[in-house]
C-alpha cells in the first residue's frame, strides 16, 4: 500500500489517536489490554499532551517502528490474537486501511503520516479521538460487560454478591456502581483543533452529559464541521441533553455521522444478552438515526461464547436493511473479540460439541459475501483451546444472573441445556 506497510507490524493509533479513559487517564488506542491507568494517573500523567509526552508513550511509539517489542506483546494482546486467526482483520488493520491511497477515509492525511514518523514526533499529531466520559452510566447490564462500563451491571454485581473483575473495586469506582464526575473540556482543546474524527462512547453514550459537553466544546471551538462523528450506542434512549437539547440537534453541526449500534444478535437472542433491551425499541430509533443527515449506521458486536453461533443472522439483517436504504446502513462489523482480563465469556469457554454446532451454522448459513468475515469466527472456534475452569465459572455467572433477572439461558440458546442442567 504505501510506506507503512513495509514496517514489519505497524498500527497507526500510537502516532494519531488518543482514548481518555473515564479515570483521566490517556491512551493511544481502545483494545489495548494491561495499560497503566491506575499507574499514570498516580504519577500525574493525566490528559493527551501529557501521555504523549511521556517516556511510557515514547517508548511504545519507538516499537512500531523498530520492529515490535515487549510492551507491543503486553498491550496489543487483542489484535495479535485476532491475527493469528486471520491475518487480514484486526483492529490493527482495520485502522490501517483507513490511510490506504485509494479507497482509505483517511488518505488525504496519508503523507502527512508518512512525514511525521519521520520525525521525533516530540509534537502531537492527532487525527482521531475517541471520549469515555467519567460516567459509567448505562440501562443495561450486557452478560460480557463490567462495572467499568454499566453502573447497572456494577450494582446487579453488588445485588448478586459477584465481585467480576478488577473494576469492581477500582480506586475510581471506590466501591460505588455508579460514576458520575465532571470533566475539564479545556484540556482537550489542543486534541479538537486538529481532529477529523471525534468517537464518543460510554457507558450508554447518549445518556451522559460529559458527551454533550465535549460536542457542545467543539461547536464552540468552530472545528466540528471538521470532525466526522461516531457514536457508538445501545439504541434505546435518546434523551434531552446538552445546550442543543438531543443528539438529532448536535449530529447537523459535524461533518457527518456514524452510529455504531452495539447489539450482540438479532431480535429476542439480543435481548437476553444486552438485558433488558428491547428489539422494536432499538429498531425504532435506528430507523430515526437513519433519518439524520449525512448519517451512516453500522450494526457492530462484540465475539463472545454466547453469540459467535449467532452472527450470521446479524448480517442477515443487515443484508435486509441495506437491501432497502444502501446508502444509509453500512455493513456490519464482528468488533472486538471478548479476550483476556477477568471477562468470563470468552470463545475459550465454549465446549467442543457446542462449538461442533455453531461451525456447521457457520458453514452452511453464511451468505457468500460474508464467507471473509466468517471464516476468521470459525477460525476462533477451531483454534482457541477449552478451558474447562473458565466454562464452569461463565455458567456458574449465567445462572445467579438468570435467577435475579428471571431469565433462562436455554429458554434462548437452547444447545448450552446439557451444561445449565448441570448447575
Amino acid at each position: 500500500m504505501t510506506k507503512l506497510t513495509d514496517i514489519e507490524w505497524f498500527c497507526p493509533q500510537p502516532f494519531i489517536n488518543t482514548v481518555s479513559t473515564q479515570d483521566g487517564a490517556s491512551k493511544p488506542c481502545c483494545v489495548l489490554k494491561e495499560w497503566p491507568n491506575r499507574q499514570l494517573v498516580n504519577d500525574g500523567i493525566i490528559g493527551p499532551k501529557a501521555l504523549h509526552e511521556s517516556q511510557l508513550m515514547k517508548d511504545f511509539r519507538n516499537e512500531f517502528l523498530t520492529g515490535g517489542g515487549p510492551m507491543q506483546n503486553k498491550f496489543c494482546q487483542v489484535c495479535k490474537e485476532q491475527e493469528k486467526h486471520s491475518a487480514t482483520e484486526s483492529h490493527r488493520i482495520m485502522y490501517l486501511d483507513k490511510f490506504d491511497a485509494e479507497h482509505g477515509e483517511h488518505r488525504e492525511h496519508l503523507e502527512k503520516l508518512e512525514e511525521y514518523i519521520d520525525t521525533d514526533c516530540s509534537e502531537p499529531f492527532y487525527l482521531t479521538m475517541e471520549y469515555n466520559a467519567p460516567n459509567n452510566f448505562c440501562n443495561l447490564k450486557c452478560n460480557m460487560c463490567g462495572p467499568y462500563n454499566s453502573s447497572t451491571y456494577a450494582k446487579e454485581n453488588q445485588a448478586i454478591g459477584i465481585d467480576k473483575g478488577k473494576g469492581a473495586t477500582s480506586s475510581w469506582l471506590k466501591g460505588r456502581t455508579w460514576v458520575n464526575e465532571e470533566d475539564d473540556m479545556t484540556k482537550f482543546e489542543e486534541v479538537l483543533e486538529t481532529a477529523v474524527q471525534m468517537k464518543l462512547v460510554g457507558g450508554e453514550t447518549l445518556a451522559l452529559p460529559q458527551n454533550y459537553e465535549m460536542m457542545d466544546k467543539a461547536i464552540e471551538m468552530g472545528v466540528a464541521k471538521n470532525m466526522h462523528l461516531t457514536i457508538t450506542t445501545n439504541a434505546t434512549l435518546t434523551p434531552e441533553m446538552g445546550k442543543l437539547g438531543d443528539i438529532f440537534n448536535y449530529v447537523p453541526e459535524f461533518n457527518g455521522c456514524q452510529m455504531n449500534i452495539s447489539v450482540e444478535c438479532w431480535g429476542d437472542k439480543n435481548n437476553y444478552i444486552r438485558f433488558p433491551s428491547k428489539w422494536e425499541k432499538i429498531m425504532k430509533n435506528v430507523g430515526r438515526f437513519s433519518k439524520m443527515p449525512d448519517t451512516k449506521i453500522l450494526f457492530a458486536t462484540c465475539v463472545s461464547s454466547l453469540n459467535i453461533g449467532y452472527l450470521n443472522e446479524v448480517a442477515d439483517g443487515v443484508d435486509i436493511l441495506q437491501e432497502q436504504e444502501p446508502d444509509i446502513y453500512n455493513d456490519f462489523a464482528t468488533g472486538s473479540l471478548v479476550y483476556g482480563g477477568d471477562n468470563l465469556y470468552i470463545v475459550t469457554a465454549l465446549p467442543l460439541d457446542i462449538r461442533e454446532q455453531y461451525l456447521e451454522r457457520i458453514y452452511t448459513l453464511v451468505k457468500p459475501h460474508h464467507t471473509k468475515t466468517f471464516m476468521k469466527l470459525a477460525n476462533y472456534l477451531t483454534d482457541m483451546e477449552w478451558d474447562e475452569k473458565l466454562h464452569k465459572k461463565m455458567m456458574i455467572d449465567v445462572a445467579k444472573r438468570d435467577k435475579f433477572r428471571g431469565t433462562c439461558l436455554t429458554d434462548v440458546f437452547p444447545e448450552w441445556k446439557p451444561y445449565y442442567e448441570k448447575l
